[in-house]
């Protein structure tokens, strides 16, 4: 199994308009502050960002770009688990590196620093890991766009 922490990748297609798409997508999904489960989300132009949960924000999360197609209208981004919280993990990730780096060139940072620096660099790597086989959380997303736009999906799991 690949390791793809950042979720999967999908397309869909629809026959419909691009703009057609759009407001089927907001009448379907919920709004922001709706108590109850179910996808929501925004619609900034061309992209697409749709959430599981308001209470839950590590749930299932999906980002996308609406395209104009031939024949109506395609949608194209990726879908996992937790996407904003794998790439605050990855951020991090980065710069704990460079942190160490810059404490080293200073004279900084004794034993006890490089070892935390370490154990954070083993947990992100498991984190990673975890997020990669949770991936398929972000399927129901993928699956309430294609109920939303009638269209057909392509992904991993299909």
């Amino acid at each position: 199994m690949a390791l793809r922490p950042f979720g999967f990748g999908f397309e869909l297609k629809t026959p419909l308009g691009l703009a057609e798409s759009k407001s089927r997508i907001r009448e379907c999904k919920r709004h922001w502050y709706d108590p109850s489960e179910g996808p929501r989300g925004f619609i900034l132009g061309r992209f697409i960002c749709l959430w599981n949960s308001l209470i839950n924000s590590q749930g299932p999360m999906m980002i996308g770009w609406l395209f104009k197609d031939g024949s109506g209208c395609r949608i194209k981004g990726q879908s996992g688990s937790d996407l904003n919280g794998t790439f605050l993990f990855v951020f991090a990730g980065i710069m704990l590196p460079i942190v160490a780096v810059m404490a080293f060139r200073n004279g900084q940072g004794g034993t006890s620093f490089y070892v935390m620096v370490a154990m954070c660099m083993v947990a992100l790597v498991f984190l990673l890991i975890a997020a990669s086989n949770d991936r398929r959380d972000g399927l129901t997303l993928v699956h309430f766009l294609q109920t939303a736009i009638g269209g057909d999906a392509r992904h991993e799991f299909r």
